[in-house]
């Protein structure tokens, strides 16, 4: 966007004054220049010809001028935007100074708020702060808020709408999405059964045809050997009746079973579209909160954050559980997301306190400790353990343990006898300790490390087959 205002300014900008055009008159070489620059040009240029200050073509005792109406329309536009947005960069003052008005240089797109030179540094200095898009100050955050969720800033564009969305629209819009599919698959099966009801249908009216001609032929057979006067006629008529009476039979069941199938379809579409409205509504009433709990509270409830989820994850409505899955999920595109590595981390993450989280998983699973600043775009390098910002346990869905971390792994030597694993950060110790929760707590293996960032427990599932899942049960 930025290169485009600059390639923008440079085309309106006139070779002589380098300024934007005023007043642009078109040469006959097809450059254009301003008026009052044609003009000075003209009056220093005395006895030598007159020359096009960009292409240096020589121009005889005459110069054909014409205005450039569209040109002069468009500089003037220009203008007038980059005034605005001058005055609108002057006006913006800092929302870190309630003493007084100072003039903000910097708006943090994350936080909502602009900020001077004086409280910007800790964007600059601090590592929670990472990832705080910083751009020139705006004075219309306000218009940037979604107008059906006001708490929520328009983050995406949707090519199917041509708007600018929020993040609840966003998943508002992947529920529905998830429902029509629903939807979809629940009226191709109720299709296919009708097709495969329709057939059998077709089959027994075709046999029931079959049996009334070969009886219609045994009668024809029998009236040659009878006597026309003891002619079966009338016994004829009442089999093919009965027969008749079948085949309305048949069709009539077809037409109610038919009906009763469409009605059935259209019950299950409502309740589809109900249990996505009623989880879309509640996520709108009662939003996940981004900012960090308060250090006394205790068993905080952890949560995974959404934004960081692999395409190869699905994440629970209630963001405790991770599902691996075969098909990749679409979703919205974020520098935060892990694209190769199926991994999540948490939405919390802490830098003081002693912290326990308990996870209980099942199938190919990786249980970390991951810095926020962990490589999020490489399928190798961003793998828990395989960088200097992870601490991690492996199963590998077959019993077996292993540690991981900066590449270095440690055979486990113990066995699991349950599902549930118990992670513990000791900030003070520098120690992250992974234990197995059964009768007894049971130490599985300790790391010492210097924590000097921010920790977020992160999730790894790498197997569709074992199926593998991890879920958040406890955080204190």
């Amino acid at each position: 966007m930025e290169d485009q205002k600059k390639r923008l300014a440079e085309m309106l900008t006139c070779p002589v004054c380098q300024d934007t055009f005023k007043d642009p008159r078109q040469l006959a070489c097809g450059h254009s220049l301003c008026m009052e620059c044609l003009e000075n040009m003209i009056d220093h240029s005395s006895d030598i010809p007159f020359r096009c200050p960009d292409c240096r073509e020589y121009f005889g005792p005459y110069i054909g001028v014409q205005k450039s109406y569209t040109l002069a329309s468009i500089a003037e536009d220009f203008r007038e935007n980059r005034r605005r947005r001058d005055e609108q960069t002057k006006s913006v003052y800092c929302d870190c100074c309630l003493a007084k008005q100072t003039l903000a240089i910097k708006t943090c797109l994350k936080c909502e708020v602009s900020l001077c030179k004086e409280h910007v540094k800790d964007h600059h200095e601090l590592p929670v702060f990472t990832g705080h898009p910083l751009v020139k100050p705006l004075n219309d955050l306000q218009e940037r808020k979604c107008p059906q969720h006001e708490d929520e800033v328009l983050r995406y564009y949707c090519n199917t709408s041509r708007r600018y969305i929020c993040n609840v629209c966003a998943l508002e819009s992947k529920q529905q999405n998830l429902a029509t599919e629903a939807s979809t698959v629940l009226r191709r099966q109720l299709t296919e059964y009708m097709d495969q009801r329709f057939e059998m249908l077709k089959e027994q009216m075709k046999e029931s045809s079959q049996s009334v001609k070969k009886l219609q032929e045994d009668i024809l057979r029998e009236k040659q050997k009878v006597n026309p006067a003891d002619s079966p006629l009338n016994s004829v008529t009442v089999v093919l009746l009965c027969l008749w009476f079948i085949v309305l039979y048949y069709a009539y069941s077809y037409s109610v079973e038919n009906q009763t199938l469409t009605v059935a379809l259209d019950k299950q579409q409502n309740r589809v579209h109900h249990i996505y409205s009623t989880i879309a509504e509640l996520l709108v009433d009662h939003p996940v909160k981004s900012h960090k709990p308060a250090e006394t509270e205790d068993q905080e409830m952890l949560m995974l954050d959404l934004d960081t989820a692999s395409p190869f994850l699905g994440i629970s409505t209630d963001l405790q559980t991770a599902d691996r899955v075969k098909t990749k999920i679409t979703y919205p595109k974020s520098k935060n997301r892990f694209d190769e590595a199926p991994q999540v981390l948490s939405s919390w993450c802490f830098s003081t306190g002693n912290h326990v989280w308990e996870v209980e998983a099942e199938g190919y699973w990786d249980i970390a400790v991951s810095f926020k600043s962990i490589q999020r775009k490489s399928k190798y390098n961003s793998a828990f353990g395989n960088n200097a910002h992870s601490w991690s346990i492996m199963h590998n869905g077959q019993g077996k343990l292993f540690a991981y971390h900066n590449r270095e792994k440690t055979v486990i030597s113990q066995t699991l006898q349950s599902s549930r694993i118990a992670v513990m950060v000791d900030f003070e110790k520098g120690t992250i300790t992974f234990s197995a929760v059964e009768s007894k707590i049971t130490q599985l293996h300790k790391f010492k490390a210097e924590l000097t960032q921010p920790l977020c427990l992160g999730l790894g599932l790498y197997r569709v087959d074992p199926p593998s899942r991890a879920t958040i049960v406890k955080a204190s």
